[in-house]
């Protein structure tokens, strides 16, 4: 299944659309911000939230994720590119979130989840190819938490929208 996660600039804030290929507004993503903290809430049509990302910095940037599928951290690893360690699942991160390209793996290396930046009918957005339907929550979380974490960071400036 593939989704396209947009950024969205409004009055009340800055904020996410993620579209299916019909172009259908499958969820939105609503960013608050205060101090050294965010929250970011993903909506499902009916306005009912379905994730909580909590994405805080003290000594470094960090995101917590709390879905259907559990409750996870995400810490950024950095070392010849910039990527996660997900604590709470046997999946690993793989990529460079800098140039939009990043996918996320079982242990037995079947893909969970692929992102890459493109030019769709949305403008600059991310697409996602979510493979494992049940997961697609979790998956949304970790792509957005991969934007997030390069918008709030010195350390690149590279943006999804």
């Amino acid at each position: 299944m593939k989704l396209f996660v947009k950024r969205v600039f409004s009055d009340d804030g800055t904020g996410f659309r993620i579209f299916d290929e019909s172009g259908d507004c499958r969820y939105t993503v609503n960013v608050e911000t205060e101090g050294n903290k965010q929250r970011i809430t993903i909506l499902n049509t009916s306005e009912i939230p379905v994730s909580e990302i909590y994405h805080k910095q003290f000594l470094m940037r960090y995101f917590t994720v709390r879905c259907q599928a559990g409750f996870f951290i995400l810490l950024p690893v950095i070392r010849d590119c910039f990527s996660f360690r997900i604590y709470g699942s046997c999946y690993r991160f793989a990529g460079d979130i800098t140039t939009g390209r990043f996918s996320l793996f079982d242990v037995d290396k079947s893909p969970i989840m692929t992102q890459k930046k493109c030019w769709s009918k949305y403008g600059d957005a991310y697409e996602l190819n979510i493979c494992v339907p049940e997961d697609e929550i979790l998956s949304i979380s970790v792509a957005l938490s991969a934007d997030m974490f390069i918008a709030a960071g010195g350390e690149s400036t590279v943006y999804s929208g």
